[in-house]
């Protein structure tokens, strides 16, 4: 269950209990977790960072169709963050529905902001400046709703730096001017990391803040929607709690093995399952708060096991060169 509950609820009525940090519910999920994601990390380095699940290049695609294919990739994101930033702009939220902006001047500004920057992405016109003045939007958030709500989404901090880094590709208004699309040189090799443990960050802060620190808004979540399956295949004794800290242990980690760089593309395929299981029942505000994740996921399903040569061919894609 990789969502965000308090999208869903009134999340005034339920604070993160930080007290519940030492009880067992908290320090099983946290240590079954984290030695999980140990033991695999330690298995991937030994084995040379062999990815159990085979890339384009693995599948047969020629070197220069995949330099080309990443040509796309500033694209898919700049798509996917413009559209979330569009329809928060509009309906007066700070990149996703609990972060509701004020009936006031400074609610219609960072509303403005967030339309413009939108555009910005879309068009890719200034998308450069964009990025930076998402990066900066994203810290005065901090600021207006405190740094926890927007620690949940840094990988929208992580969306903002690699756009910073690679522009928004040449397929972009921007190649008019010949100068702001092109890729920083420097930060190409940090764009993809970033972006990865960025994501790794948020999902990992929310499987505690929404689940296994927050009891009460999972069990307030799943009385409206009933996504606990485990009593329908024969298993139930598994109760909403339990699920709940099922859920938060998947959660965090995913979280982990992203931030740890394991055996990445396996951690997106089985990310997607939850992802995507929810859509049909919770609907547009769930789509739409996730798509810069889903623009993330794709581009890690894509990039897999991150390696030098890749990082070059990235660089030449953006400059519109071949391999």
């Amino acid at each position: 269950m990789v969502l965000h509950e308090r999208w869903f609820l009134d999340e005034t009525r339920f604070p993160v209990q930080f007290s519940t940090w030492s009880s067992p519910e908290s320090l099983i999920p946290v240590a079954v977790a984290l030695g999980i994601t140990i033991v695999a990390t330690v298995i991937y380095r030994a084995r040379g960072r062999q990815s159990v699940v085979p890339g384009p290049i693995a599948l047969g695609m020629p070197w220069e169709n995949y330099v080309r294919l990443l040509t796309w990739v500033p694209l898919v994101i700049g798509l996917h963050m413009g559209v979330t930033l569009l329809v928060s702009g509009v309906s007066r939220q700070l990149f996703v529905p609990n972060l509701e902006l004020p009936v006031n001047l400074l609610g219609g500004v960072l509303g403005m902001v967030e339309i413009a920057i939108a555009l910005a992405f879309i068009y890719g016109a200034l998308a450069r400046p964009a990025a930076a003045a998402l990066g900066a939007l994203w810290v005065l958030g901090m600021l207006v709703f405190g740094p926890l709500r927007l620690i949940e989404h840094t990988e929208i901090l992580g969306v903002a730096f690699f756009l910073f880094a690679t522009g928004r590709g040449p397929l972009a208004f921007d190649m008019a001017l010949d100068k702001l699309n092109k890729p920083v040189a420097s930060l190409i090799p940090h764009a993809v990391p970033v972006l990865r443990i960025t994501l790794g960050i948020g999902l990992t802060v929310v499987a505690f803040t929404e689940k296994l620190w927050n009891i009460p808004m999972g069990l307030a979540f799943l009385s409206d929607h009933n996504f606990n399956f485990f009593p329908y295949i024969g298993l139930p004794a598994i109760d909403n709690t339990k699920f709940l800290l099922i859920a938060g242990t998947v959660e965090l980690l995913v979280g982990l093995m992203l931030i740890a760089g394991t055996y990445v593309r396996l951690i997106i395929i089985v990310t997607l399952i939850p992802f995507n299981l929810t859509l049909p029942f919770l609907g547009w505000r769930e789509l739409v708060g996730h798509l810069p994740t889903y623009g993330i996921l794709a581009l890690l399903l894509l990039w897999g096991d991150e390696r030098p040569g890749e990082q070059g061919a990235l660089v030449r894609a953006l400059r519109g060169g071949g391999a």
